[in-house]
């Protein structure tokens, strides 16, 4: 049966195989990235593929914003069966010293260029509101439907800085930590009414053609939409190699 999915946070990457992936498999899918330019970019492809998607404009880590946003997807496809939180800050960074590095960059992926001097206290609130509260207010907008149908999955990005943080990687590691912890208190809370939450820890880093293709991820988060309840866990890995998931910077 045809349904509704959200993915908040588009991007080149993973935002947009996820995307694909779930109006492939016959969803209508909203989707919301913070540029407009992008969005509109990424709207003029999805849209030449033949693809039943719609992207808005709005920003995760303000509330208001982005409860805009859902509203309007939802006046237009319905209550989504499937919502997935991919917005980060992603910015290598520290806490007290400066950087170590200039720039990270691993596999084929673009680089991220790093902060430099020590993420201070207003840094870290602006990174916990796209890496943290904005989940909390996409769970607070679309799980009450499927409370109501018992019935939906709700996917959050983590990653594998959740479970030991890296060091050029402060500011993001904490972030997926607590990212995992409301995941957990998500699938405690909703598991019983019918809602499956789990967060995805990606061991590596994301490139076209390598182990960590984001068609190869998109493909895993939609076979945990389609587990049955007995199989739900609210932790998932996607690991490549056992040795997978190393600080590369120490």
């Amino acid at each position: 049966m045809p349904g509704a999915a959200i993915v908040i946070g588009a991007g080149p990457g993973l935002g947009l195989s996820l995307i694909r992936r779930f109006a492939r498999e016959g969803l209508s899918v909203g989707f919301v990235a913070r540029r407009a330019e992008a969005v509109a970019g990424y709207q003029r492809a999805l849209d030449a593929e033949g693809l039943d998607t719609l992207g808005l404009v709005a920003d995760a880590a303000d509330p208001e914003s982005l409860r805009a946003a859902l509203d309007e997807l939802q006046s237009r496809h319905g209550a989504p069966k499937l919502a997935v939180y991919n917005a980060a800050i992603i910015e290598p960074s520290r806490f007290v010293t400066p950087s170590g590095i200039d720039e990270a960059r691993y596999a084929d992926a673009p680089g991220w260029r790093a902060r430099g001097e020590p993420m201070d206290e207003d840094a870290l609130v602006e990174s916990f509101r796209a890496n943290v509260a904005g989940a909390l207010t996409l769970a607070r907008h679309v799980t009450p439907d499927m409370i109501a149908r018992r019935r939906g999955t709700l996917i959050l990005t983590g990653g594998v800085l959740a479970f030991g943080p890296w060091i050029e990687w402060a500011g993001v590691s904490l972030g997926k930590a607590a990212l995992r912890s409301l995941g957990h208190s998500l699938a405690l809370e909703l598991a019983p009414k019918g809602v499956q939450v789990a967060t995805v820890a990606i061991h590596g880093t994301m490139a076209r053609g390598t182990p960590y293709d984001p068609d190869l991820v998109a493909g895993a988060y939609w076979e945990i939409h389609r587990r049955p309840a007995p199989d739900w866990t609210p932790d998932v890995h996607f690991k490549a190699d056992e040795a997978d998931g190393a600080d590369p910077d120490r």
